[in-house]
């Protein structure tokens, strides 16, 4: 077969590629209207490639806990399993996923798989190859600061994954900004917000409350981009608007009535 022959036969299955439309998969409702009616198919699009980007330096533990928490929510459309996967060099860093900790977000441990890559390329791999699998919900990734390997065409790869087979693929990153353009369908920026103070009983103060972060969209194929005060509640394992904060100034604690804050 001759080069013109080998050129028109790709051009060929391009065309047939790109006229294919994707499937419609559902969204999961991510549980505060607000956030909800912003979104397309009101609630977070599965099916597709997300990007979960920390605000600063400082806020990709945040960034983590508030993507745990959207794992939930599309496990409330999607059952299956979900594939966490690091470089080994960014797992001494960090640690391990903590069980109990996925416990309080309603994630089974044990349908959890974390898995351990030497390279950053591969954590694109292994994305890729789990995005196929009928077995899995959601694959989750984190890219190192340094990492090249995650460009336009990467992206485009996950994405047709994704939304060929219905699976929902994350890519973390370790910086708060990618500087590129990719082919993710929304990408999020997160930071981490203090929690309101929660009164619990035998205590003289109160302890710290739900999870709370400052989540913005900043890109999205349909829908609009905004920004929110989002808490995670342990109860219905879905997300809500926080309530603003009220005066921080310190109540007089009485000990003798049982810790409970006194008149000023």
């Amino acid at each position: 077969m001759s080069s013109l022959q080998n050129l028109a036969a790709l051009r060929a299955r391009i065309t047939e590629t790109e006229r294919i439309s994707p499937q419609a998969w559902p969204s999961a409702p991510m549980g505060a209207a607000g956030i909800d009616a912003a979104l397309p198919g009101r609630g977070l699009v599965t099916g597709a490639l997300h990007e979960l980007l920390p605000a600063s330096h400082a806020d990709l533990s945040a960034t983590l806990g508030f993507g745990l928490g959207a794992l939930r929510r599309i496990l409330e459309t999607r059952a299956g399993h979900i594939l966490f996967v690091l470089p080994s060099f960014v797992a001494f860093d960090m640690g391990r996923l903590y069980p109990i900790g996925l416990a309080a977000y309603g994630i089974d441990p044990n349908r959890l798989v974390h898995l351990r890559v030497a390279k950053p390329v591969n954590v694109l791999w292994a994305l890729e190859e789990a995005l196929s699998h009928p077995a899995v919900a959601a694959a989750i990734g984190i890219l190192p600061e340094n990492d090249r390997a995650y460009d336009f065409t990467a992206s485009r790869r996950l994405s047709m994954r994704a939304g060929r087979h219905g699976a929902t693929a994350f890519i973390v990153g370790t910086r708060p900004d990618l500087g590129l353009s990719t082919a993710a369908d929304m990408r999020w920026r997160i930071g981490a917000e203090a929690s309101a103070p929660a009164w619990r009983t035998g205590q003289y103060r109160p302890g710290l409350g739900a999870p709370r972060w400052r989540v913005e969209l900043i890109k999205t194929r349909k829908g609009v981009t905004g920004v929110w005060p989002v808490e995670w509640d342990h109860e219905t394992l879905s997300f809500r608007v926080a309530a603003p904060l009220g005066d921080r100034t310190p109540l007089r604690v009485d000990r003798r009535r049982g810790g409970q804050p006194a008149a000023a």
